[in-house]
């Protein structure tokens, strides 16, 4: 009940506060999954252990953030599952959707519940007799990722693996306990330096760039703002 009523504040701040503060819920939603952001490389397997039909991929996650929304954004290079797809938390707590364009070109919608150091698992929609009917993403840590795509069986009861793709950060090996600059946007890795008015600030990846330079004070407010909070 806490946990509702605690989730419930939250929107009706958010709310109060314009399409702002609906961008700022969306994105402290979606901060457990911040450490998606970045450039991947995949390896995709129907049969666990089998290197028939394999394939390789690359991915890149990135912060899409307007004036009024957040999501994080998934583009797929050479992929045999998804060709993009978007993140974003719905309108119920805890619940997001994956809203995915496939490879062929169609689009399909995934739910799931977030459940707290569990697997994201997201479920169609609607009820597609072909391709992902389930999606499961699961982040081993800050270096590797699994996404594992299910079809519905032909009775309708249950599912059965299509693909797993499994998925290693480009680049260093982040080193446990190792110290970083904070994305000013989403507090996030800091990847990229901005600068406004002679002071030089971090970013994780373009969609924050973006953010950042549509309107710099406005950002550097909200993470003073949040400082605070915290102390």
């Amino acid at each position: 009940m806490i946990a509702k009523m605690a989730a419930l504040l939250v929107v009706l701040l958010a709310f109060a506060d314009g399409p702002a503060g609906i961008r700022r819920a969306e994105q402290t939603a979606l901060k457990p999954f911040g450490g998606l952001v970045g450039e991947w490389r995949g390896a995709g397997q129907p049969q666990r252990g089998s290197a028939k039909g394999a394939w390789t991929e690359t991915a890149g996650w990135a912060w899409k953030l307007t004036s009024e929304s957040a999501s994080l954004e998934l583009v797929v290079t050479k992929g045999k599952v998804l060709r993009s797809a978007a993140l974003r938390p719905t309108k119920e707590a805890g619940t997001f959707a994956l809203d995915a364009t496939l490879t062929d070109g169609s689009k399909r919608t995934f739910i799931g519940k977030a459940v707290e150091k569990n697997p994201l698992v997201l479920v169609a929609d609607s009820s597609p007799t072909e391709g992902p009917a389930r999606v499961t993403l699961t982040p081993l840590h800050d270096t590797r990722l699994l996404i594992l795509f299910e079809a519905r069986n032909e009775d309708g009861a249950g599912f059965h693996r299509l693909a797993e793709v499994g998925y290693t950060r480009q680049g260093v090996a982040f080193a446990a306990g190792e110290s970083y600059p904070l994305c000013i946007v989403t507090e996030g890795r800091g990847t990229t330096q901005v600068s406004y008015q002679g002071k030089t600030y971090w970013v994780c990846c373009s969609g924050c760039k973006d953010l950042f330079n549509e309107n710099p004070a406005a950002v550097i407010a909200e993470a003073t703002e949040k400082k605070k909070a915290k102390k």
